[in-house]
């Protein structure tokens, strides 16, 4: 997910790590989201290997200077692939990636994502069918622990669908809150502020 962060951010603006890493601070994501600010030099020089990103320029001394990236056209079809993956994958947990959903849907036409989260319902439809079977089959013979199981991973399947079909019922609505998003991050130099009051009052 950190890729898909910084291929974003630069789909939106030329910078630098420190910005990117600001951003990820000042929104708290190494807390609540699994991604880490600390991994982003070290995504962004990999992502440079690869192509999907460019140097455009460097600002500052040379021990001290910022090195400015671009994403390149290749880094940019990388992007919305990545999104694709990234809306497909399952919640994992109460830090899953996929929680931080504007810069998977920002990349992606409102059909691709309908689609992708309809096939992504229907397979957790399919799993959550197979977990009843389990229940049916063994509601007589489980153990306490079994029974525990079995109802955990009934409930999360089952909560998991009502997400995915949350988001698709507000497609409009999740798009637009994406759009302000990244207008603000066009506007906004992270890399200058302490909180996110500038942030908002753009």
């Amino acid at each position: 997910m950190i890729q898909l962060l910084i291929l974003y951010y630069l789909s939106l603006k030329s910078t630098h790590g420190y910005e990117i890493q600001k951003f990820v601070q000042l929104n708290q994501m190494d807390e609540w989201n699994s991604i880490q600010s600390g991994s982003i030099y070290y995504a962004m020089g990999k992502l440079e290997k690869e192509g999907l990103i460019e140097l455009v320029e460097k600002i500052g001394s040379y021990e001290k200077s910022k090195r400015v990236y671009a994403i390149t056209e290749k880094g940019r079809n990388k992007l919305a692939q990545m999104a694709l993956t990234e809306l497909k994958k399952p919640l994992g947990s109460i830090r899953s990636e996929k929680f931080l959903i504007y810069p998977i849907i920002a990349n992606l036409t409102k059909q691709e994502m309908l689609f992708a989260i309809q096939e992504h319902i229907t397979s957790l439809e399919n799993e959550l069918r197979q977990v009843n079977d389990w229940i049916e089959k063994k509601c007589t013979s489980a153990g306490k622990v079994e029974n525990a199981t079995l109802k955990l991973m009934k409930s999360t399947v089952e909560n998991q669908i009502e997400w995915h079909k949350s988001v698709a019922e507000n497609i409009d609505e999740t798009i637009s809150a994406s759009l302000e998003i990244s207008r603000r991050i066009k506007v906004v130099d992270f890399s200058v502020l302490d909180d996110l009051s500038g942030f908002h009052n753009q």
